[in-house]
């Protein structure tokens, strides 16, 4: 791999990285206020599975496709018009088909919103079919004043994938951190007036904060609304996302039984879920999501070079960078979320209504997310990798076996295990989704499997078991204080020490991928190539 294209991955993954920090610390601040209003109550379930409405829709109609057809294809049209003009800011081909594929979202969004807001009550009786009566009328109010923010965030979406495409990177980073902030300040100033329903304004407010960010990015550079909808790269965006779109339609299904199974297992259950995966999404936000969004753009701009199934070296070189990394960051990460899980609620959401019983609650659910991180971190590689060779099916086809085992490892367990089966059946999905789409790659491609990743699992697994041992042990010789502060203290000494036996082992036992990462670290330091606010 050259050092150009290093250089730029590390850039870009520092960048979003960043990006990726502010977004998820204050996710993380949007769930302790919510916490601290409403502990798990029936209330905090009830906005949760309010808030799967609008997420589903995003996911299904726009969320997708940024992955899967926009960024492969705006980057790809912005390389050729690079190229054939030797000018990096010639982008009219770019800002051209982007300006009909916003009119085109538009066009889907709105009269879809607009027959959801009709139908919100058949959307709650759906979805919440373990809550009370009252509970469920509230919940249609809720619904329908947050589906409109779909709207909004799909604008939003377009802008970011341009954003991408032209490795402006650091705006659409924080992207979420404009949509929690928005929330978290409409949390504060309205939920004491007006309730939940305050939280659901918020997602209103951060919605809009997001698109607005978008529009400053692309200020110079704004598409402008088009018709040209039948233009053969929206055509080519359609036909690669068709098969997501179809993947998301098994997902969106996934969603809705989980959210019925866990109203049922509970009032508690939804929020507790809500909660523990907003602590999982951290560690993934911070390593997971800053890789492939770093290597796509990088991935796709090796365009096609694949033949008589062997990959390009550039593409093999790209993925095995973010592979070694990944597996690098997130295996302490996930240590810490099962040996630690406990004080890390505590500390994290323990305050207001959130008391010892939340805590309790929220921990088991933590317990049974956590071991999916590694698999999770590599499956959005691995995912990267299929849209950037512009195969969106086969990461569909294995989504849909994942959906299927899930159902039938929620069923299953369900009954015996409460809520922590519906956990457990999310995790097994996952990790199998991973499992098989490496599987897949390898048979596809050759040479498609890094070269030394048994060694590399070999001596990370070896520095994270370690690093286990030593977080129990501290543990067992310091019990659990209750005290705030205390706490903290506790939870910081269990890190030193178990994070000193991780970094020694691993600077011990050696590895390419050490020096991949401390690249990264070097250029954050001192940042090059194009990527531009």
């Amino acid at each position: 791999m050259t050092r150009p294209a290093t250089s730029r991955i590390a850039t870009a993954a520092a960048l979003i990285t960043l990006g990726n920090v502010a977004s998820r610390l204050l996710g993380l601040v949007r769930e302790q206020t919510i916490a601290a209003l409403f502990g798990t109550t029936a209330t905090a379930s009830l906005f949760s599975a309010v808030s799967r409405v609008p997420a589903m829709v995003y996911d299904l109609l726009i969320g997708g496709a940024i992955t899967a057809a926009l960024i492969p294809v705006f980057s790809e049209i912005a390389g050729r018009s690079e190229r054939a003009s030797g000018d990096a800011s010639d982008t009219r081909a770019l800002r051209d088909v982007s300006g009909a594929v916003l009119t085109l979202t538009l066009l889907v969004l709105i009269p879809v919103v607009a027959v959801l807001v009709v139908a919100a009550p058949w959307l709650i009786e759906l979805l919440g079919v373990g809550f009370a009566p009252d509970l469920r009328e509230q919940g249609v109010l809720l619904t329908r004043v947050a589906l409109p923010s779909v709207v909004l965030l799909g604008a939003a979406a377009v802008l970011m994938a341009v954003l991408y495409a032209l490795q402006r990177v650091t705006i659409p980073s924080f992207a979420a951190a404009a949509y929690n902030l928005g929330i978290i300040a409409c949390a504060l100033l309205l939920v004491r007036p007006f309730g939940v329903v305050g939280l659901v304004i918020g997602l209103l407010v951060g919605a809009a904060a997001q698109l607005a960010l978008q529009l400053v990015g692309l200020r110079d550079q704004l598409p402008r609304l088009s018709f040209a909808i039948r233009q053969p790269a929206v055509r080519r965006i359609m036909r690669l996302y068709a098969p997501v779109a179809a993947g998301l339609v098994v997902s969106a299904m996934v969603v809705v039984l989980d959210t019925r199974l866990a109203s049922l297992t509970g009032d508690d259950s939804l929020a507790a879920m809500r909660y523990a995966t907003q602590v999982v999404q951290l560690p993934l936000g911070l390593v997971a999501t800053a890789l492939s969004f770093a290597v796509l753009p990088v991935l796709s701009r090796y365009g096609g070079a694949v033949g008589a199934g062997t990959l390009d070296s550039g593409f093999r070189d790209t993925l095995s960078l973010g592979i070694r990394t990944a597996l690098l960051l997130i295996a302490p990460m996930t240590v810490v979320l099962v040996v630690l899980r406990e004080p890390v609620i505590a500390l994290l959401f323990g305050y207001g209504a959130f008391g010892a019983r939340d805590v309790e609650v929220t921990s088991e659910a933590l317990l049974y997310y956590a071991p999916q991180l590694p698999f999770v971190a590599v499956d959005q590689l691995l995912i990267a990798a299929f849209y950037a060779l512009q195969n969106t099916k086969l990461p569909v086809i294995v989504g849909v076996f994942g959906a299927l085992l899930y159902a039938a490892v929620a069923i299953a367990t369900v009954q015996g295990m409460g809520m922590a089966g519906l956990v457990l059946a999310n995790s097994v999905q996952n990790g199998a989704h991973a499992v098989i789409l490496f599987a897949v790659l390898a048979l596809r491609h050759a040479g498609a499997v890094p070269r030394g990743l048994c060694a590399v699992l070999g001596r990370v697994g070896a520095a994270a078991a370690l690093m286990a041992l030593t977080c129990v042990a501290y543990r067992w010789m310091f019990p659990m204080p209750v005290e705030s502060i205390m706490l903290a203290l506790h939870l910081l000494g269990s890190l030193a020490a178990g994070g000193a036996v991780y970094a020694g082992a691993i600077a011990l036992l050696g590895g390419e991928e050490v020096s991949l990462v401390r690249s990264i670290m070097i250029d954050r330091l001192r940042p090059r190539g194009r990527f531009t606010p």
